[in-house]
């Protein structure tokens, strides 16, 4: 062997210079993410989630899941460490998507780094050792299946669970190879298990670490077989401390344990059956990535199915023959092969909505990359090392760009929904994703007709009839508008988000009676929302009923005492009810906020800068005239 040869693995065993590479490689992929727009369900779990506007809450975060969103009955899930991210997102860049995809992406590299710590640990790190645990980590990185996690900022989920669950397994296999007892391998220890609970509070997927520790031990550590109790010490605290409290708190926060199923045991299980393999298919020939995936449910036994039931059975073999028949290397891949079924166990055990979601995934990748890895480092320890680094460097330019161009899908609001839509043509989903992402760039007669065609393959959708109602409010076609939320509202009758919507319509129709019925429920649900208030505040003063309506004004303020609008509303409120003195001071109070600026001033849905600056005019008028 030459020496420049003999070099190189060592070279990648120092570990600051691999993740500058890793650093490098996934910047260049990446670059053209940091201004994609937020899409999806970002909007209301970061641009109108208020909550994560407040540095503050942060303690609340991990004691109240209902502030995951900006709606509380659509916030499910309890993953604080998560949204306590998006506020500090939030408090250094505003809404700039920027500063969250460079978080996105932080974590995306930093678990590809781990994924090459973690096979050099398991195969020695040097030699051939080395070469895998590079190209499984590189291979890792630059997938196209893992570009949703990364663009996707809700999904910011899955990239630190992923980050943390990779942490952990990373310190227990240190940990088993110290000497028990000593200083490193108490510290390894104790970093995984740090690990484990930061990964539950960010996705509860991460639950099945345990099982994946065990596995390894049961796997590569000789003196856990045939033991009976002691080795299983260890995972005690794993239980105790990450898996029973995080339980508990979900049943005292939400009121259960898991969501309501959306299908029976035996669907779920033969639906899938295809849906594994449809994972690895996607692995190793990435064609047809989409934000939605339709997804056929299995009812009863058909040849999909049975044919993917078929390579399943196929692949468990190759995994016990693997372990059994063959040398230590082929044990690290059969690990990773099993690696793939514990990770994606949630997923797969429980019936949900999607059924489908790349982002889900994202750890299962690992098993591909690892066993992508493993074979390319077969090339170098049977000297051909120069097809290995042609092989890898093709891989690597071909994985590169599929994901460079799926980042430019993920730039455009149509642009993603219209590749979604040609991917999955009977989700009714998508159909409104592509209709409010015109909405959203005022294409609304084709937003019309795009909620039109996706009614007629999903007549039952609510995102559909919300979209298509939203288009005809734009519109000014009132009564089209109030139909179609009404039909949406009957589909999901809890769908608070419309109740603001219909109060407007109907204040518009001059039926201040429905106006005030709706903004009151909007207002009930969303107490913590000024402009509700101050609408409601509104429609009230409307009917005469003053009392209530400075009882909303004072909400508002109270909620957010730079509102203007509010603050001269009350004022004249005060003043119809005789009470100028207490008027006065809103007044003086408007003044002085806007002294420094109109700029200065947070802004609230439907203020304008015009408004804004009339009502300080107003505000200093009254007192130049002296009332």
């Amino acid at each position: 062997m030459s020496k420049s040869s003999s070099i190189f693995p060592q070279v990648l065993t120092r570990s600051g210079l691999v993740l500058l590479i890793f650093f490098l490689i996934g910047s260049v992929t990446y670059l053209n993410t940091l201004n994609n727009p937020f899409e999806y369900d970002d909007d209301v779990v970061v641009v109108k989630n208020v909550n994560i506007r407040e540095i503050g809450n942060i303690p609340r975060f991990f004691f109240d899941p209902s502030l995951a969103a900006n709606d509380p009955k659509i916030a499910g899930h309890y993953r604080p460490l998560v949204i306590t991210s998006y506020a500090i997102n939030y408090t250094l860049g505003g809404l700039s998507p920027v500063g969250y995809h460079l978080v996105n992406l932080a974590f995306h590299v930093g678990s590809a780094f781990l994924v090459f710590l973690i096979v050099s640990a398991m195969s020695g790190g040097m030699g051939h050792g080395a070469w895998a645990a590079l190209a499984a980590g590189l291979i890792f990185l630059v997938h196209p299946f893992n570009a949703e996690a990364v663009n996707y900022i809700t999904a910011r989920s899955s990239l630190m669970s992923g980050f943390f669950y990779l942490m952990g397994f990373y310190c227990w296999v240190r940990f088993r190879g110290q000497a028990s007892g000593n200083y490193s391998s108490t510290i390894f220890y104790i970093a995984s298990l740090l690990a484990f609970v930061a990964g539950m509070l960010s996705k509860e997927v991460v639950i099945t670490l345990p099982i994946v520790l065990w596995l390894y031990d049961l796997y590569f550590v000789e003196s856990f077989r045939g033991r009976r109790l002691k080795p299983y010490v260890p995972y005690l605290p794993f239980v105790l401390i990450g898996v029973i409290p995080y339980l508990m708190i979900r049943l005292f926060s939400l009121g259960r344990v898991l969501d309501r199923f959306q299908r029976d045991m035996l669907t779920q299980f033969l639906t899938e059956i295809p849906v594994l393999v449809k994972h690895w298919q996607m692995f190793l020939f990435p064609r047809g990535l989409s934000l939605i995936h339709d997804v056929e449910i299995y009812h009863g036994l058909s040849w999909p199915v049975l044919l993917s039931g078929l390579l399943i059975l196929l692949y468990m073999g190759m995994t016990i023959y693997f372990v059994l028949a063959c040398g230590a290397r082929w044990r690290v891949i059969s690990f990773f092969m099993v690696w793939f079924f514990v990770v994606l166990l949630p997923t797969t055990v429980i019936p949900l909505n999607a059924i489908f979601q790349e982002n889900r995934g994202y750890l299962a990748v690992v098993s591909f990359t690892v066993l992508a890895g493993v074979g390319l480092s077969e090339l170098y320890r049977r000297k051909t090392r120069g097809l290995m680094i042609v092989v890898m460097v093709i891989l690597l330019g071909v994985y590169g760009t599929l994901t460079v161009y799926r980042n430019v899908v993920w730039g455009d609001s149509v642009g993603l929904w219209k590749d979604t839509v040609a991917k999955a043509p009977r989700s009714g989903l998508a159909y409104a994703g592509l209709a409010g992402a015109y909405v959203a760039r005022g294409d609304f007669f084709l937003s019309l007709e795009t909620a039109r065609k996706g009614i007629v393959i999903a007549p039952n959708n609510f995102y559909l009839r919300m979209n298509l109602g939203r288009a005809y409010q734009i519109l000014g076609e009132t009564d089209r508008a109030i139909e179609e939320y009404e039909k949406a509202l009957r589909i999901a009758p809890t769908a608070n988000i419309l109740w603001e919507d219909l109060a407007d319509l109907y204040q518009g129709k001059g039926d201040i009676r429905l106006a005030a019925q709706y903004l009151k429920k909007a207002s009930e649900v969303w107490a913590d929302q000024p402009h509700i208030h101050y609408n409601l505040g509104v429609v009230l003063a409307g009917q005469g009923r003053l009392g209530e309506a400075e009882g909303e004004f004072r909400m508002a303020i109270r909620l957010n005492p730079a509102y203007l609008q509010a603050r001269h509303k009350l004022g004249e409120t005060l003043d119809r009810t005789g009470r100028s003195g207490e008027a006065d001071e809103q007044y003086r109070e408007i003044i002085r906020l806007s002294s420094g600026g109109i700029d200065q001033l947070s802004s609230m849905p439907g203020e304008d800068r015009m408004v804004l600056e009339e009502i300080a005019w107003k505000a200093r008028l009254r007192f130049s005239r002296g009332k």
